[in-house]
């Protein structure tokens, strides 16, 4: 459902969208010289706009976060992309609608290999509000959405070696499938792939090391 504006609120929208085409035309090489007055009118007419709405427009809770501001706040429409979330709020009020997190409290598992014992143990992950609950034999805790807490101390436990920045990707995976709303089936992939990557690292370890 598209937002019906009144007179004056047509009019805004019509400034904000002419600016916002000059403004972006400079990621072009093809910079108005007024630029910056062009930007800052865009702003702050973008901001005017969203409070003369009710209920106010929504937006998505990452351009939110980035921007550290409440879109309510003069300073969060000095970013293109709200400024064309806004537009695209005023065409459909659902198009900022936040993805469901589909994944929490799902269990997924990974495969890893041990040069140690010479085959793959199954590592049991539960994602939840928290991070990652992972079981591995005798450990069986609560870790960050890096998983590192346990990861580590039961990889080194079987003296596996892994990526140096395994901790960012088991983060980046929690919170792909938290803003996304990834399916089970997406979550399992990536730790699949996070799964081969350890053990790439693991088999490709020297041999000679002690």
């Amino acid at each position: 459902m598209n937002v019906e504006l009144n007179a004056v609120q047509q009019e805004q929208r019509a400034v904000i969208e002419t600016n916002l085409e000059l403004v972006k035309q400079a990621t072009n090489g093809q910079a108005d010289p007024e630029h910056d007055q062009l930007f800052e009118q865009m702003a702050d007419v973008a901001h005017e706009l969203h409070m003369s709405l009710e209920p106010r427009p929504k937006h998505h809770q990452y351009m939110i976060e980035n921007s550290g501001m409440q879109p309510e706040e003069a300073g969060f429409y000095r970013s293109i992309h709200a400024v064309e979330d806004l537009l695209a709020y005023l065409d459909n009020t659902d198009a900022n609608n936040d993805p469901e997190d589909q994944t929490m409290g799902n269990s997924f598992e990974m495969q890893i290999y041990s040069r140690r014992w010479g085959h793959n143990d199954p590592y049991t992950l539960i994602r939840n509000e928290e991070g990652w609950r992972v079981s591995y034999m005798t450990y069986d805790w609560q870790s960050g959405k890096d998983a590192l807490e346990v990861l580590i101390p039961s990889l080194r436990h079987d003296s596996i070696v892994y990526p140096y920045n395994l901790g960012d990707v088991m983060m980046d995976i929690w919170n792909q499938a938290a803003e996304d709303g990834l399916s089970h089936e997406e979550v399992q992939g990536m730790l699949n792939d996070v799964a081969e990557w350890i053990n790439a690292t693991e088999k490709t370890y020297p041999t000679f090391v002690r």
